[in-house]
């Protein structure tokens, strides 16, 4: 049996048994003469108790899922039938107005607090007309049996409030520590698999690169020279990496735009423009863990394509809920109409939408490119 259905059966099993039982214990008062309405009267009862039985099963083994969205209706028809069998019964002296304590309690769970809080009046209305007349002295009994049905309906739905809050944190924080987890496990495939062969490699090319500098042979050692100094950038970027998975999730995202684009203004040598607020906006680790390899992307774009900017802007500003983080430079520029989208562009387009932002690209040649991230933030 799937899930949902194994679900549904837990429940409606206390269903029918709590019909049956009702039923049982009609017909057993009906027969001691416990009750003045006729035996027609309390077959149309029990066929309206059958009724709405059926209807939760059948609704149920159609879609468990749903029986939540026609909670209120449900609810609404019993109500309404508990509330004549209790007139028909006995009216404040009838025992079954326990059943608003059993329909509520289990119905709180599920329903939207509004949807409780109508049902609630509902019950109070009907009950008080199942009890009409009602002598003066009884009132203040019918007031506590009132606020009981509520406040124990209020407290389960409040306890399921809570125990929801505390699966979605429980969550949260698996999420998290997988996370952090996939984070460490990248983080050693990087040092031990391509850190180690770039170390390789740049070791062997140093040692090739000073024999042809004994033998003079100019050309070719400045070309070798040329290569390492690639190797060398990319082992001080896998490096960076490496450093950055590592890092904790609650990493100061201020002072890493800061230093990273220090880092990339000096490797450039053009003027740093940063305007950041002292204190930036709480994150979550995902918003985090996205946001920076946003910036990496987008800085290591600049080192790569923008030739010999004179000025590097980056501006981060929190304003209405969203964050938005510019970074812009007056570079070579390129005309967007006739670049490929490529692997880094893609993957910063896909995390800035993963957070539900934005994320704007404009460049045009020889004006340089701006780059325009924007997310959400959490209440």
């Amino acid at each position: 049996m799937p899930p949902p259905y194994r679900r549904f059966s837990r429940v409606n099993l206390p269903v029918w048994l709590l019909v049956g039982a009702t039923i049982v214990w009609a017909l057993l008062q009906k027969r001691a003469g416990a009750f003045t309405l006729g035996w027609e009267q309390l077959a149309v009862l029990i066929a309206l108790a059958l009724l709405s039985a059926t209807a939760r099963t059948w609704v149920g083994l159609k879609d468990p899922r749903v029986m939540y969205r026609l909670s209120l209706p449900l609810v609404a028809f019993d109500l309404a039938l508990i509330t004549i069998a209790t007139r028909f019964t006995g009216g404040y002296e009838s025992h079954v107005w326990l059943l608003y304590f059993a329909l509520l309690a289990s119905e709180a769970a599920v329903m939207s607090t509004r949807g409780l809080t109508l049902m609630l009046l509902l019950t109070a209305v009907g009950y008080g007309w199942a009890c009409a007349p009602m002598p003066p002295e009884l009132w203040s009994n019918f007031g506590y049996r009132i606020a009981s049905v509520s406040i124990v309906s209020w407290l389960m739905h409040q306890i399921y409030r809570s125990h929801v809050e505390y699966r979605l944190e429980l969550a949260d924080l698996r999420e998290q520590y997988e996370l952090a987890q996939e984070r460490e496990r990248i983080a050693r495939e990087f040092h031990d698999g391509l850190g180690h062969h770039l170390v390789s490699a740049i070791r062997g090319l140093d040692l090739l690169h000073r024999r042809l500098q004994a033998q003079e042979d100019k050309s070719l050692s400045a070309s070798l020279q040329t290569h390492l100094a690639t190797l060398r950038n990319a082992l001080h970027e896998t490096r960076q990496i490496i450093q950055q998975l590592r890092a904790p999730e609650t990493v100061d995202l201020r002072q890493f735009v800061q230093q990273t684009a220090e880092r990339v203004a000096q490797n450039l040598n053009a003027r740093l423009h940063c305007a950041c607020p002292e204190v930036m906006p709480t994150l979550t680790p995902l918003q985090t863990l996205m946001l920076t390899r946003v910036i990496q992307e987008a800085f290591s774009n600049i080192l790569k394509h923008a030739g010999s900017p004179q000025n590097l802007w980056v501006e981060c500003k929190a304003h209405d809920r969203y964050l938005t983080i510019r970074i812009a430079d007056d570079g070579d520029g390129f005309d967007p109409a006739t670049v490929v989208s490529g692997v880094g562009l893609t993957s910063m387009h896909d995390r800035i939408q993963s957070l539900g932002g934005e994320l704007h690209l404009h460049s045009a040649i020889g004006q340089g490119t701006t780059l325009t991230a924007r997310i959400p933030l959490q209440e």
